[in-house]
């Protein structure tokens, strides 16, 4: 949905609109405050199809309402009762930097305060959907106590580590998992070790219970377990004691 932007000023409005997925603001122009102020707003709406209106709020330094506040409320009215969409307010809260950003693309000052003000708004509703997603994701993935138990986590040593060949990323490991014989568990995390020796005689948690399955012609029976963010911090789950081989987590 397209959002359009409104600065409003004692003598002029700037106006910023937003792109068609209502991510990023952009100035749109500057409309001078008169009697057919609100039809020109309103033409603005229906040629660029915008969906909803996000007007600036205009205090004091004590984050009081201030007089214009006044003319921007008697404005806001004027507009809903011959409109239809939603129209908020919204109180410019970008950083800095961002703010910088912005305002180093945007000539008017006007049209720069409006775009500060729709983009504002925009990183709020972003972060509100997120949100919103996170919280259902949560909902959705919740599982049982039962659930949980069936996933058998444990405390291996790794003790042969191998490349496999013609591939980047993956690892082939040699594993005591306190069983009578070694695992081979094949993992992708060459890429954090450009020293694989460095992972012999390791000891980390792995799940056990994985059906096994074959990766570049070598079957893999476990998954070693590690945390990777986005900005490729990697650390493999390790006990924080000497927890002996075989150990069961959980």
């Amino acid at each position: 949905m397209r959002y359009l932007g409104i600065d409003f000023g004692t003598r002029k409005i700037g106006l910023s609109l937003s792109d068609e997925e209502g991510r990023m603001a952009f100035p749109f122009g500057v409309l001078a405050v008169s009697d057919s102020l609100a039809e020109e707003v309103i033409a603005i709406v229906g040629a660029e199809k915008v969906g909803a209106i996000v007007i600036g709020e205009s205090r004091n330094f004590k984050g009081e309402e201030n007089l214009l506040m006044k003319k921007v409320h008697a404005f806001k009215k004027l507009l809903s009762e011959r409109i239809s969409i939603p129209l908020y307010f919204e109180a410019e809260t970008l950083t800095s930097k961002e703010a910088e950003r912005i305002q180093g693309h945007v000539q008017d000052l006007d049209a720069s305060a409006a775009t500060l003000i729709l983009q504002s708004f925009l990183e709020k509703q972003k972060n509100i959907l997120k949100n919103k997603e996170i919280n259902n994701m949560q909902e959705t993935n919740k599982i049982s106590i039962d659930d949980f138990k069936k996933v058998h986590m444990i405390v291996g040593k790794i003790q042969e580590v191998e490349r496999i060949p013609d591939t980047d990323k993956l690892l082939k490991l040699t594993v005591d998992l306190g069983e009578a014989m070694s695992r081979q568990i094949v993992s992708g995390i060459a890429p954090f070790f450009p020293d694989i020796d460095v992972l012999r005689g390791k000891k980390c948690v792995f799940v056990a219970n994985l059906a096994p399955r074959t990766i570049r012609s070598f079957v893999s029976n476990g998954m070693i377990l590690a945390a990777h963010t986005e900005n490729d911090t990697f650390a493999l789950i390790v006990p924080e004691a000497d927890m002996p081989v075989g150990t069961r987590i959980g």
